[in-house]
């Protein structure tokens, strides 16, 4: 048998990447939020590839997820929708409108296990008849029913002879016919002809009829939902329960990565680098490289690939990353991050995003590198391009906070809130005027939200490696390359020569002494280094705060840098690097003449 292409299709929260991983053996994300799986995944079943998709509530191309979706499920030979047992008449509206495409097409209702916990019922042969294509009842977390799919997915699935069969001039496929009736304006575009007008919303309302009628016959629902989880998941939808958890959350989040991690375990690991692994390294180098050398410097230098970047990766990245990512997956798998997205979705539209920011922008309170690189799941380029400026400009990483949260501890009330002030009132600013001037506007929040349960441990590890493996390949070797840039520029004199030249500005300016002039280059370098830089110098109160706030907003690390210019591309990365300079210098001279 040639290989085929089996594509795993679904709404959000099903348990299908969970499929993906008990049939292919790779592990693919498992979340309780939409829109953190967006890349397709591959794996191997026997000869065949297994792909991965998107969560989707429709085939309609009107976000990234459907677009992607849809282009795989045009290429499968076989199609195996995963369902989510518990909200049978919720999927069904996609089970018809992938056999109305005329797909090859094979159902598999998760959760059976929950079910039965429920007192839930789903009469799969039922189903079966009415579909018309196999239909197996399966558990992804137990692994019941799993064997009875991979022998239906051996045989092949079945186009439905009871779906709708739509036709459409020039066009040969059902997928595109049903697609040009639901007024794809792609479609309709290149044949310059539109269907009749309202016909996708009265072909949604047939099929939410279809999808509903269906479940009557074959779906029992629970007698009565678990109490606790029903009653704990709607105290966190209301204001004063929001407010109470979102509080609890950040002070837990702050305390543990902020306290816990940054400040004891990265000491400890830190320490251990710097006197137990890079000695040894060094010496063992100094072997082969004359110490006198540019290439010696480039990597056992001040800011070295090895003396720096190795430190920086393993004892300072590596605990924040995998902390947060362990939150992360937690607050993901126990159902409060879309309770989380729907309270704050309606202060994000003032600020042109929806509620799926509230992961870029949580994690930037972590590390802003990494918080970049999940703006990935944002659904358009716009939100995209707010989130990552809002990143780069606004929000200090958990190191750098630590120390100017101690900077900031005895000097006195006025300053601190002065600070806080400052840092949110430009955070609601910058967001809102972005959102005014970009065009466009933000996209609605569409997704559901599943009982509160407790996350699964060795799922919460399994996430958090294959997460942290991820980010370390992608933004390990920027921080490597930063590193040697800086430590180049050192070499050659030019950080020297930066310092002496920008020293009378930050004097005239900021009202600061030459000797914290070093601060911001360093803490280009990390920022947590810029924040320690203003320690020296004996400042006064006054001096310090117009340091810590205009430090803040100043240009992210090198390493985010990289990842910005990465994402954003060289010409809008460059203006948000430069817009981050102009914005901390503009602020910081107000707060050195206006301050406390």
């Amino acid at each position: 048998m040639s290989q085929r292409r089996i594509v795993l299709a679904g709404n959000p929260n099903v348990g299908k990447s969970m499929v993906f991983t008990q049939l292919s053996g790779r592990y693919a994300e498992v979340s309780n939020f939409p829109g953190t799986t967006v890349d397709v995944l591959e794996g191997r079943l026997g000869t065949d590839r297994l792909i991965d998709t998107p969560g989707i509530y429709g085939l309609s191309r009107f976000t990234d997820e459907e677009r992607v979706a849809v282009e795989a499920i045009r290429d499968a030979d076989l199609v195996v929708q995963v369902v989510d047992g518990t909200q049978l008449p919720r999927d069904l509206f996609l089970t018809w409108h992938l056999i109305d495409a005329g797909v090859p097409l094979i159902v598999a209702v998760n959760m059976v296990d929950e079910l039965r916990r429920q007192g839930a019922l789903v009469d799969t042969e039922g189903l079966e008849q009415i579909l018309g294509v196999p239909v197996v009842g399966i558990s992804a977390l137990t692994g019941e029913g799993l064997s009875v799919l991979r022998a239906l997915i051996q045989q092949g699935g079945r186009i439905s002879e009871n779906g709708r069969v739509f036709e459409a001039p020039g066009i040969e496929t059902r997928l595109d016919a049903l697609l040009w009736h639901e007024e794809d304006d792609k479609l309709a575009l290149s044949l310059g002809q539109r269907p009749p007008l309202n016909s996708r919303t009265v072909l949604y309302s047939e099929r939410r009829a279809r999808a509903d009628q269906t479940a009557a016959r074959v779906f029992r629902p629970a007698d009565r939902p678990s109490p606790q989880s029903q009653w704990l998941g709607d105290v966190l939808l209301t204001p004063l329960g929001s407010i109470v958890a979102l509080a609890v959350l950040l002070t837990g989040v702050y305390y543990l990565v902020g306290v816990v991690v940054a400040n004891v375990v990265v000491s400890h690991l830190e320490t251990w680098m710097n006197t137990g692994v890079i000695p040894v390294i060094a010496e063992g180098i100094r072997h082969l490289i004359p110490d006198n050398t540019v290439i010696y410097h480039l990597l056992i230098g001040p800011y070295g690939l090895i003396s720096a970047g190795l430190i920086y990766l393993v004892a300072l990245l590596l605990p924040l990353v995998v902390a947060f990512y362990l939150v992360l997956a937690a607050l993901e798998d126990s159902g409060y991050l879309p309770r989380l997205a729907t309270v704050l979705d309606r202060f994000f539209i003032q600020l042109g995003l929806n509620g799926r920011a509230v992961i870029p922008l949580v994690l930037g309170f972590g590390c802003v590198t990494m918080a970049t690189v999940t703006t990935r799941i944002l659904t358009s380029e716009r939100e995209r391009t707010i989130a990552t400026i809002l990143l780069a400009w606004t929000i200090p990483c958990s190191a750098q906070m630590g120390v100017i949260t101690g900077l900031l501890a005895g000097l006195g009330w006025p300053f601190a809130v002065t600070y806080a002030l400052t840092i949110i009132g430009l955070f609601i600013a910058v967001g809102t005027l972005l959102d005014r001037t970009l065009p466009g506007k933000p996209a609605a929040l569409l997704l559901d939200l599943p009982p509160m349960r407790w996350p699964s441990l060795g799922n919460l590890v399994e996430k958090t490696r294959i997460k942290v493996s991820g980010f370390l390949r992608e933004a390990g070797p920027l921080f490597l390359m930063g590193s040697g840039i800086i430590e180049l520029a050192q070499v050659t004199g030019l950080l020297t020569w930066i310092s002496a030249k920008v020293s009378p500005f930050m004097e005239y300016w900021l009202g600061l002494p030459g000797s914290a002039t070093p601060a911001f280059i360093l803490g280009f370098i990390r920022r947590d280094f810029g924040a320690v830089g203003l320690y020296a110098g004996s400042l006064t109160p006054h001096q310090v705060l117009t340091g810590a706030v205009t430090l803040t907003l100043f240009v992210p690390c090198i390493a985010s840098t990289l990842v910005i210019l990465k994402e954003r591309g060289l010409s809008q990365g460059t203006a948000i690097w430069l817009g981050s300079i102009a914005l901390a210098l503009s602020v910081g001279g107000l707060v050195a003449r206006l301050g406390p």
